[in-house]
């Protein structure tokens, strides 16, 4: 129950993200009919990071009291790493390699605060301007956004660790993987294109 809250978490990160990423590839294709409505595209774009960087900020949560990616990896150490994990054969009982010992401190690590770009995230983009706004900050006309950006590799690299780190250990445990729901059919497309024209 707790993987599949998670993974559900994971995957509305990766559509608001497509989405947005959609939303702003096609800007260069229709700018002009995009203008004609220019607040209704800007804050359907925006609601998209905005909902990416929500979702995000839960799944990168450091507070153990909290479901998130390294909480989950946390438990699963405990709960479910067994000695079979760490046998020195060249397969596991699902046919995959096994896993090192340490391996999942080394994954643990890459998902805290103490990874440069899960602290720009977590700590200096959550905490400022995702959660809640920071004073300081206003006081000053700051924006971390902008102070410390994160591009849209870095912002996906963070929904891919967290995914591959996710499937994983459930392989491991369960020979089970989830799939990361993409728009296949590219439904977004054919509102652009009926909206916006081609």
């Amino acid at each position: 129950m707790m993987t599949e809250k998670l993974v559900s978490e994971l995957q509305a990160a990766y559509m608001f993200f497509e989405m947005y990423c959609a939303i702003e590839d096609e800007i260069p294709h229709h700018s002009e009919a995009m203008n004609k409505s220019k607040h209704f595209w800007s804050l359907t774009r925006n609601a998209h990071l905005e909902a990416t960087r929500s979702t995000l900020a839960r799944i990168y949560d450091q507070d153990d009291k909290h479901l998130s990616v390294k909480s989950w990896l946390k438990n699963f150490k405990v709960s479910q790493l067994k000695d079979e994990y760490f046998q020195p054969n060249d397969l596991d009982k699902f046919g995959r390699k096994p896993l090192v010992a340490g391996e999942i401190d080394d994954d643990i690590e890459s998902v805290s605060d103490r990874d440069p770009l899960v602290k720009t995230f977590y700590v200096r983009h959550r905490h400022t301007e995702i959660a809640h706004i920071s004073l300081k900050n206003a006081q000053k006309g700051v924006s971390f956004f902008e102070r410390y950006p994160l591009s849209r590799l870095d912002i996906q690299a963070l929904i891919d660790r967290a995914a591959e780190l996710i499937n994983k250990y459930s392989a491991h445990h369960s020979g089970r993987t989830y799939a990361m729901t993409t728009f296949q059919n590219r439904d977004y497309k054919y509102i652009l294109d009926k909206i916006l024209g081609t």
